[in-house]
Order: structure tokens, then C-alpha cells, then sequence
């Protein structure tokens, strides 16, 4: 009987450490969105960030035949940072930034996504009660990723 509560133990603690060690890995990226608002910097953490590009090459006017690039970026914060709502609210030409996402153990790549001239698309909230989230889509006249300049 006593093995079979210390084999019971055993399994268990190795099954929690297991869990706790998982849950520490989920945070070993720290991704972050830093804009400029005139002298003021404003850093603040991301949950998730995603970037994207589009090309089209149907012109809007039949006497325009230039290409239409659109720079899209959506960013997902834990929750709603005022600061930062302030800055993309009362920006007229659009604010310089850029989200970094850093290994915290130093074994992956960083990755910088920079852009210019970011202006605040739409904007969503959501309440609960176990959390909250907030959500921008923000469009750019300029997006460079890791260096790259995106034209």
C-alpha cells in the first residue's frame, strides 16, 4: 500500500513540475511596441503582434497607374495602456515605431519590425470577467522588417 501512495506521489510531482516548467516557457519572448510622440517615448507589452503587406497593382484612377502598397500592423495588448491610445488619438501625421520581440534565453533571433508615419486604423475592447484585451490595427506609410526595407 505504501509504494503504491509514493509511486502516486512521485507521478504526481514529476506531472506538476512538468506543467509549471511549461508554463515558464511560454514566456521566454518579450515582444513590446515603442512609438515616439514627440519627446516622449511610450513602450508598452504586446501579447501578440502581427504584420501585413499588400500590393496591388489595379490602380484606383484609370489616369493613375501607380501601385497601391498597404502596411498593415495588429496588436494585441493584455490590456488597453492609455498612453499609448492618447498618442495614436491626437497623432495628425502618424507616429514612428516599432515592435521588438526578444528571446529572454538569448537562443532565438530577436526580430525588429520598425514603421512610419503609423496611424491608428481601428481600434477594439473586449471586457470579461477572467480578462481583458485590446486590440489596434494600425496602417503605415513605411514598414521595414529586421532591416529590410518593405517597398
Amino acid at each position: 500500500m505504501n509504494k503504491k501512495i509514493l509511486s502516486f506521489f512521485l507521478i504526481a510531482f514529476c506531472f506538476l513540475t512538468q506543467i509549471s516548467y511549461g508554463q515558464l516557457e511560454e514566456k521566454r519572448t518579450k515582444v513590446e511596441i515603442t512609438v515616439k510622440d514627440g519627446n516622449k517615448t511610450i513602450t508598452v507589452p504586446v501579447r501578440t503582434a502581427t504584420v501585413s503587406f499588400t500590393r496591388s497593382s489595379a490602380p484606383k484612377d484609370a489616369a493613375d497607374q501607380s501601385e497601391t502598397r498597404n502596411y498593415y500592423l495588429t496588436v494585441d495588448f493584455e490590456k488597453q495602456d492609455t498612453n499609448l491610445l492618447r498618442a495614436f488619438a491626437t497623432s495628425k501625421k502618424g507616429l514612428d515605431g516599432q515592435i521588438t520581440m526578444v528571446d529572454t534565453y538569448g537562443k532565438l533571433p530577436s526580430r525588429k519590425f520598425e514603421f512610419k508615419g503609423g496611424k491608428l486604423d481601428s481600434l477594439s475592447d473586449q471586457l470579461a470577467s477572467e480578462y481583458t484585451s485590446s486590440y489596434f490595427s494600425i496602417y503605415c506609410n513605411l514598414l521595414i522588417i529586421d532591416g529590410i526595407t518593405i517597398e
